[in-house]
């Protein structure tokens, strides 16, 4: 009997095998003849495969006619009928052309895997290199503030208004380059500057808590900045420039002499295939004078040049980075490789201004730090794509700090990132994508700026393991994309263990071809930092205080939305709506207090700010933007714009939140009321609440004229003590913010300009300037923007 139960398997499984056949071949891109890796194959009924990194693909199907379809972010679908005769394999070859649909543009961040951006369950937005380059961007924050939601206040980015001024520390938005964490692993601070943006794929954006996926962080988005590897043709890209500040719009404020403030600077891109290997290499050396200059020095001083002594608002820095990736020939579906950034700087940050008149491009006296700034990074990463689809990915990043800063804070810190993923493409009664990672994070921070931990030595440490699981699946003919996920994170400062499990949902529903509707639901947790817990150091007169006590902050965030697409004449895009509501619990806020010993006169008799949780907040508001690429006649137009209004309220304005400790402390105990400039309708401090974004770039015959529109309205809301401070006795900042905070009540509009002219195939001449109108203006009160620049750009990519 178990001879014949052993005959009769083998035969049907001949049987089996006589009915299928291999179907296999090389999808590649119609126009550069490049290898496609990761293309949706998908045979009726019910089998998948995709691309490994070869472009390859091998999947049995059944002999017959099959219906085979090959779909791929950002190119147009194609679903081909073969007629599959009996044999061992059969070949198809498939070439596959680049859609000139804005809704089929990729993205990779929403859900760690290609999608068009139409079917995208959160609200994303996709900021395009040609932007980044057309505007000589020196430092990505100066362009995100062409993203739609989106504007950096001190060098922290706020997504429709999730957070506001935290001196640099404990960012609410994840920043990554290539999918791995770029915040520094003792602060949570992004460091712009260092980011490769020289080859530059694109930056999406997520809106919304995204922790899922991210992690802490991601409480309120997730800035993703994607490298390229490189194409089937070499390509070089070398840019030189130099310019100068014009006069302040308040003349008064100007504190130079005949000789303006310079910027200049240069930076170059290559990228090459080496048969098998990849290599990219990139660079930038920067020098800018700066347009806020030296503390005042009294009238009787013997200094020769009372005008330029001391420090301004300057810096230096070379940066120089590579990629590598090298396809193996032995193991089918095998790539590995090594990244790397290195950057050397020497600057200055200005906390405050001096007053509003002379002193408004000069820094309130003591309130200026000189750092000397070394940081790199390596990136190994290792992909594998499995004969049955599966994508196993291992990536790594080794993050290195070393400030060495004056006045005392210091500062260097070791990050060790890992993260190995899983992910598996099928066709279960529609196509479905599951997701599943494991991550790990080690960061190891010296500082004298963070000695107010236990030991006081500011010798700290902080870990974190997650694990996630995210399912994506298409129902309904394709027409409903569901998806779903969840993380379980755990995180420890010193000794001190917190976890949490957070969890996600969205769907999206393609009504028409061009029509998707959208709703989603997102968690997302912070941990607060090192920096946030320990920090203890003074800046001018004022002192910030650690609070070891800190407890990490939690949101939730629900979004409804639409996005059209359209097509007119040759020009194509897309319009977006959303309506959005984002929830927090335990909001941390840095808040003035008498958190130090009340009978220390040196040191402000205790006062000084400190991060500490503010109780509950709540952000409610809509978004519209607007994205096209096309041509008008001669005339090829690339647009992006957009509106958002945001209303961030305390939904607990009356709770005390924090209370001095000290014997002998006579400042009351915190609420959001009493430490409220302007506590009405509860807006939360430093808060840019109307946001309008624009940006059309043009392009006919040789001339390259664009333009970008900006409008922030004024910020309401600061704290009150800096209003104080200014304008009580004994008037120890009396920096000017009262009288701006009554004078500023509506908003700015910041315009830039720039002309292109292509000299020939390979070399474009192009003048910039930004500030156009000179505006006088600040986005955090107390820290003032650029006055009018004006540069000469020369660009040579063959």
């Amino acid at each position: 009997m178990r001879s014949l139960l052993v005959g009769l398997f083998a035969l049907l499984t001949a049987y089996a095998q006589a009915q299928d056949v291999l179907l296999k071949g090389i999808v590649l891109d119609s126009l550069t003849q490049e290898p496609l890796v990761g293309v949706s194959v998908v045979c009726v009924p019910g089998k998948g495969t995709s691309t490994d990194v070869e472009g390859r693909y091998a999947i049995r199907v059944p002999v017959g006619p099959v219906v085979v379809t090959y779909a791929y972010v950002g190119y147009r679908t194609r679903t081909m009928r073969l007629d599959l005769p009996e044999a061992n394999s059969v070949t198809n070859d498939v070439r596959m052309q680049v859609s000139e649909n804005q809704l089929d543009a990729m993205v990779v961040t929403a859900g760690k895997f290609e999608q068009r951006v139409g079917e995208v369950t959160q609200s994303l937005s996709i900021l395009r290199p040609e932007l980044v380059r057309n505007k000589n961007t020196q430092s990505l924050e100066t362009v995100m503030d062409q993203v739609p939601g989106v504007v950096v206040v001190d060098n922290d980015p706020q997504i429709r208004s999730g957070s506001g001024f935290s001196y640099g520390a404990g960012s609410r938005v994840m920043m990554l380059v290539d999918d791995l964490p770029i915040l520094s692993g003792d602060i949570g601070r992004p460091s712009w500057t260092f980011l490769p943006i020289e080859n530059l794929e694109q930056v999406e954006v997520i809106k919304g808590a995204s922790s899922v996926l991210y992690g802490s962080a991601a409480l309120s988005g997730v800035i993703n900045i994607r490298t390229a590897y490189p194409r089937a043709e070499p390509s070089t890209r070398v840019n030189v420039f130099g310019g100068m500040y014009d006069a302040p719009g308040h003349a008064p404020a100007k504190w130079w002499d005949a000789n303006s403030p310079l910027f200049t600077g240069a930076n170059f891109f290559h990228s090459q295939q080496f048969g098998r290997f990849d290599l990219v290499l990139g660079g930038n050396a920067f020098a800018d004078q700066g347009f806020v200059g030296p503390e005042r020095v009294p009238p009787d001083s013997l200094v020769a040049d009372p005008n330029r002594l001391g420090p301004g608002g300057y810096e230096n820095r070379v940066r120089f980075n590579v990629g590598t990736r090298w396809r193996n020939a032995k193991v089918k579906g095998l790539s590995y490789g090594l990244n790397a950034n290195v950057m050397k700087s020497r600057s200055t940050s200005v906390f405050l201004w001096d007053d509003l008149d002379e002193g408004l491009f000069r820094p309130e006296p003591g309130t200026t730090t000189r750092t000397l700034g070394t940081q790199y990074y390596v990136d190994p990463h290792v992909t594998y794509y499995a004969p049955g689809g599966m994508r196993h990915t291992l990536k790594g990043r080794y993050y290195r700090q070393a400030f060495d800063n004056n006045n005392e804070q210091s500062n260097a810190s070791h990050l060790l990132y890992g993260e190995y993923q899983v992910q598996q493409h099928a066709d279960l009664w529609g196509p479905l994508v599951v997701t599943a990672g494991l991550v790990g994070q080690r960061t190891t921070s010296s500082a004298v700026l963070y000695s107010g931990d236990p030991d006081g030595d500011g010798e700290n440490t902080a870990t974190n393991a997650a694990a996630y699981l995210q399912l994506d699946k298409k129902l309904l003919h394709e027409k409903l994309n569901l998806s779903g996920g969840v993380r379980y994170e755990s995180f420890s400062v010193n000794e001190e263990d917190q976890a949490v499990p957070v969890f996600r949902a969205g769907a999206t529903y393609q009504v028409l071809r061009g029509t998707f509707l959208r709703a989603s639901y997102g968690e997302g947790f912070r941990f607060p930092t090192i920096g946030e817990r320990y920090i203890n150091t003074g800046i001018g007169r004022l002192n910030i205080y650690p609070n070891p006590d800190l407890r990490p902050e939690r949101s939730w965030n629900v979004e409804g939305g639409i996005k059209q697409g359209f097509k007119v004449g040759r020009f194509m895009g897309y319009l977006d709506a959303v309506v959005f509501q984002q929830e927090f619990k335990d909001y941390i806020e840095f808040t003035f207090g008498q958190w130090g010993d009340p009978f220390d006169v040196d040191n402000l008799l205790g006062l000084g700010f400190r991060s500490v949780n503010t109780g509950g907040a709540r952000v409610t508001g809509y978004e519209l933007e607007l994205a096209g690429k096309g041509a008008v006649g001669a005339v090829e137009l690339t647009m992006l714009a957009g509106y958002t209004h945001t209303t961030p309220v305390s939904t607990t304005p009356d709770q005390v939140y924090a209370t001095p400790t000290f014997p002998g402390a006579s400042w009351p105990p915190a609420t959001f009321t009493n430490t409220s400039y302007d506590p009405s309708g509860n807006i939360l401090k430093f808060r840019v609440q109307h946001l309008f974004r624009g940006d059309v770039q043009a392009k006919y015959k040789r001339f390259a004229p664009g333009l970008s529109v900006r409008y922030n309205s004024h910020v309401r809301n600061i704290d009150k003590a800096f209003v104080d401070l200014d304008e009580k006795p004994p008037f120890v900042l009396p920096t000017g913010v009262g009288e701006w905070m009554r004078t500023h009540t509506t908003g700015d509009w910041i315009v830039d300009a720039r002309l292109g002219y292509d000299l020939n195939d390979a070399v474009r001449v192009a003048f910039l300037v930004n500030n156009l109108t000179n505006e006088v203006y600040s986005i955090r009160p107390l820290s003032i923007e650029a006055p009018r620049s004006f540069q000469v750009m020369l660009t040579y990519a063959p």
